[in-house]
């Protein structure tokens, strides 16, 4: 397991919540950017923050991520789901 910054877990919970949001649905790239951006209180994050972010739910097991005709799309898993509970979002 990696360590992650404080900022880097912020991110990290600002795309589970913005997955949990759409109950189990899959949310295109460009939306779930959107989603998290605005979920950041202080200073907006980079694009490249939140693709690591993205990169690290997918690692971690906490999204899945496909990709299909019109562009990456993802959706939170059970072990996200879990993830969630357990640091109480």
């Amino acid at each position: 397991m990696s360590t992650r910054t404080e900022r880097q877990h912020q991110i990290d919970r600002a795309v589970v919540k913005s997955l949990r949001e759409v109950n189990g649905r899959l949310v295109p790239e460009r939306a779930l950017v959107d989603s998290v951006a605005i979920k950041i209180d202080f200073m907006e994050p980079a694009r490249s923050e939140i693709d690591d972010a993205l990169r690290h739910a997918e690692r971690e097991g906490r999204a899945l991520g496909v990709c299909s005709e019109t562009g990456r799309k993802y959706k939170l898993t059970e072990a996200g789901e879990a993830w969630a509970l357990e640091v109480r979002l």
